[in-house]
Order: C-alpha cells, then sequence, then structure tokens
C-alpha cells in the first residue's frame, strides 16, 4: 500500500540568527535526496523539507507542511550537529500530531540509538544506510508491524529495546535511482551535489564515519556518474559548478582518471570541486582533473605537524604533502588544504610547526585561510572515547541541549581559541592587518601579495598597505 513520507532535516546549531532562508547556492543533504528518490521508485508518496534555511521559523513551516499533507511518516535525518532541534521536531510532531510514526535516521541516530528510544520509545530507528530500510519498514507496516525480520532497525516493543541485525551495505551503488536533486533547486540555483562512491578506508581520530561505512568504500561506476551530471545538466540549464562529496574521490586514481577522460570525451562543461586525500595522487590525474574543468581540490590535512598527524592516524607524511603540493602548483586549480586545532597532543610548539609547514607550502602554491576549525568530539570516534576516560563527557551529554563540544583533554576552550588565533596569524593573508599577522607573515609577502592581487582580496586590506 502506498504510504505519504515526508522526510525532514532540521538546522544546525548555532544556525538561529536568522528568520528568512538563508543561502539557496548552499549545501544541500544529498541523503535525503537518494532517498527521497529511492521511496518513490518503490511508489510511495514522498515530500522533502529542508529546514535548515529556516532557523526561527522552522516549526512553523513544519506545520504548514503537515496540515497540507497529514503523511503516514516522518522521517527525520538526525546528525550530531542538529540533533537538540530534531528533539524538539519529534516532541513537537508526537505531541499535535500522535497519528504520524515518526522515523530517525542518520549517523548520530545510528550510534546513540540506545539513549535515544530510551527518551522516545515511540520512534523506530534506522541504522546505516537508509534506502533499502526504510523501504522494507514501510512495507512492513501492511504487514501487520512485524520489524523482526528487518536488519539495520533498532525499536522499543512493551518497555524493551531490540536492535535487529545490521544490514549488510549496497553493494552495487548503480541500483539506486539519482538522488531527487529538483527538490533542493529553486531559482536560478547555480550550484549542485553529487556522490560517486560511499566510504573510506581510514581510521581518523576524529571521524564518525566508520559505524556506517566499516571502512569499506563502493563505487558508483564511471558510466553512471556521467549519466547523472548529464541529467543535472539537462534539467538545470543554469548549473555551473557540480560538487563531488566522496569521502574518498582520489583512492582510485584510474577511475578518476576515466571520469575526466569520460566528462571531455562528453563535451561536459560544467565546473568541478571535490575533496580527496593526499595520496593516492599521480602527475596524470592531476593533469586530467584541470583538463576536465575541475577548479579547485581541498584537501585533508589536519595538521603540519608529523607527531600529531600519526596521532590521528591520518596516514600521511610531510613528503606526500610536498609532493601534492608540488602537482597542484603545475595547474590552476584552486587547492584548499583543511586544518583543525586541538588534535590530540596539541601544544603551542605543534601549532608553530604547522605555521612553519604551512608557510613552506604556500611558498611552493599559495594557499588562502579566513578561518581554521578547533576539533569538535562527535560520539562514535576516537577522541571521544578519549574525552570519556578522562571523566570529560559522558553518553547522557547527547541528549542536553548544549551545543557539541570542543575536544578538551590537552587544552581548555580558551587555549584553544588562543592557538586559533596564533595559527591565523602566521597564514591568513586577512591577518596581515594585525601587528601579529604582518610580523609573522613579512617573509612571505613575495607569495601572499601576488595572490591577493590575482583574487582581488586588496580591498580588505584597503587602508592598512
Amino acid at each position: 500500500m502506498t504510504k505519504r513520507v515526508l522526510l525532514v532535516s532540521t538546522p544546525w546549531e548555532r544556525n538561529h540568527l536568522v528568520s528568512e532562508a538563508i543561502d539557496d547556492e548552499s549545501h544541500y543533504p544529498i541523503g535525503l535526496a537518494y532517498l527521497h528518490s529511492y521511496l518513490e521508485s518503490r511508489g510511495h508518496i514522498v515530500e522533502t523539507e529542508w529546514l535548515n534555511n529556516y532557523p526561527l521559523i522552522w516549526k512553523s513551516v513544519l506545520d504548514y507542511k503537515l496540515k497540507g499533507t497529514f503523511p503516514d511518516i516522518v522521517g527525520f535525518n538526525m546528525l550530531t550537529m542538529n540533533r537538540v532541534s530534531t528533539y524538539r521536531g519529534i516532541e513537537w510532531v508526537h505531541e499535535y500530531y500522535p497519528k504520524i510514526q515518526i522515523v530517525l535516521g542518520g549517523i548520530h541516530a545510528t550510534i546513540m540509538y540506545q539513549q535515544i528510544l530510551e527518551r522516545y520509545p515511540y520512534v523506530i530507528i534506522i541504522r546505516g544506510e537508509g534506502e533499502i530500510t526504510f523501504g522494507d519498514l514501510l512495507e512492513a507496516w501492511d504487514m501487520g508491524d512485524d520489524y523482526s525480520q528487518i536488519p539495520g532497525i533498532a525499536y522499543c516493543t512493551e518497555g524493551k529495546i531490540f536492535k535487529n541485525p545490521d544490514r549488510e551495505l549496497i553493494e552495487d551503488l548503480d541500483v539506486l535511482p539519482f538522488p531527487k536533486h529538483e527538490i533542493f533547486f529553486s531559482g536560478g540555483r547555480k550550484f549542485a551535489g553529487i556522490l560517486t562512491s560511499r566510504g573510506c578506508p581510514s581510521s581518523c581520530s576524529f571521524c564518525c564515519l566508520n559505524p556506517t561505512s566499516k571502512k569499506r568504500v563502493r563505487f558508483r561506476s564511471v558510466a553512471n556518474v556521467i549519466q547523472e551530471i548529464e541529467y543535472l545538466i539537462k534539467t538545470f540549464p543554469k548549473l555551473e559548478t557540480i560538487w563531488i562529496h566522496d569521502d574518498s574521490f582520489f583512492l582510485n586514481t584510474n577511475r578518476v582518471i576515466e571520469f575526466c577522460d569520460q566528462g571531455v570525451a562528453k563535451g561536459i562543461k560544467v565546473s568541478f570541486i571535490c575533496s580527496g586525500r593526499f595520496k593516492p595522487i599521480t602527475e596524470e590525474m592531476v593533469f586530467k582533473l584541470e583538463k576536465a574543468g575541475f577548479k579547485s581540490v581541498m584537501l585533508g590535512l589536519e595538521s603540519g605537524d608529523e607527531h600529531i598527524l600519526e596521532l590521528c592516524h591520518k596516514g600521511i607524511n610531510h613528503e606526500d604533502i610536498l609532493k601534492a603540493t608540488k602537482l597542484f602548483a603545475q595547474t590552476n586549480i584552486d587547492l584548499t588544504m583543511f586544518l583543525i586545532v586541538g588534535l590530540p597532543g596539541e601544544n603551542l610548539s605543534t601549532i608553530l610547526n604547522t605555521a612553519k609547514f604551512i608557510q613552506e607550502l604556500q611558498q611552493i602554491k599559495y594557499l588562502y585561510y579566513q578561518d581554521i576549525g578547533i576539533l569538535a568530539v562527535y560520539p562514535g570516534t576516537e577522541v571521544y572515547e578519549l574525552m570519556k576516560q578522562k571523566g570529560l563527557i559522558a553518553d547522557d551529554f547527547w541528549m542536553t541541549s548544549a551545543a557539541t563540544p570542543y575536544y578538551t583533554v590537552d587544552s581548555d576552550v580558551s587555549m584553544l581559541k588562543a592557538y586559533k588565533e596564533i595559527l591565523l596569524s602566521h597564514i591568513s593573508v586577512d591577518k596581515i592587518i594585525t601587528p601579529s599577522g604582518f610580523l609573522n607573515q613579512f617573509n612571505m609577502l613575495p607569495w601572499s601579495f601576488p595572490y591577493v592581487w590575482k583574487y582581488k582580496l586588496l580591498p580588505k586590506l584597503e587602508g592598512y598597505l
């Protein structure tokens, strides 16, 4: 029997200052787009509301949608960063629309299902990849509400919590219909996101991906990805840029080369942005990326201190980073290297080591830093377990309304913020207008000023130079 399903992503924490739509060009939740199209392919009526754009009025938007469609099921996408607003959404829907079944999915619900069900025993939680599990769950409601044979869910019956066996990961990603991009397109949107693979083989101490991906990577065929891109270009004629959101896009360099070759052969003219790891990266792959229209590549450096890199299991060293930087320096591709302040073992010495190494990289290919992240702690990560061992956090924290915390085993929050400012004063050209920034970056002027001139950043410094 056909079900009416409303999929919802509530606002992220700290995103609470604007009452109107924020940014039509911002990233949209590609996971919900996949879930939407898959459930439709199984004959259900699906709508999706991305409420992050309406921080202050999201409940009113949700109420309007519920009154208009009155779905059988509301499915919330729960990440750690939107868990609090999701709790409020669960409570609100249950109070005012008690006949609607509530389903939770997402990485936070997958990891913390036990405590969530203890507070909200009337919800059902989908653990891990959600498409097939959600589809099977909808069928189960037509078969007498027997959930016991559905892999990948957790639920509560008569006061007892049940966790069914894990569902196997989807091996052939080509069987999934293309995500429902159009639910996030309006007006003149010029930006789209895609996934060409799922999973990551790494074990970074700060990443919560492994509980769902199990360190396994599955790839869509290049032909299938190209078909989706051609569909996007045809459907959205104003489209200019496609962001590839893979966790491990560079993992198979031959596949990347094949993707680039097919894109060129098909005459695809949009620009691409992607993120990846520092290895494997080859000269041929970098050359093909530029030829295929890649304008920006983002790499997860996290720290320039090799001991910190070893402690957080990045699996890279200075040699790998220098090699990749030199390869991209031969191209016009903009290069971004993400940094995180406050990884285990961080101190003033490691911050200064990072600053020195970044300046070395900036002399090869200039890296622009406007801001740097401080290490946040998520359940399911090694750094979270270290915080628990030190008594700085406990599992019950995640049922509070507190913001996602920083990692404070080695330094308190004030010191972490001080480290961040010290590092920025060494590597951010925006900080050159400050006394410490000018002193720390005076030696970098031959490399920073050409970048400022090329990318028209001079107005930012007007009156200071």
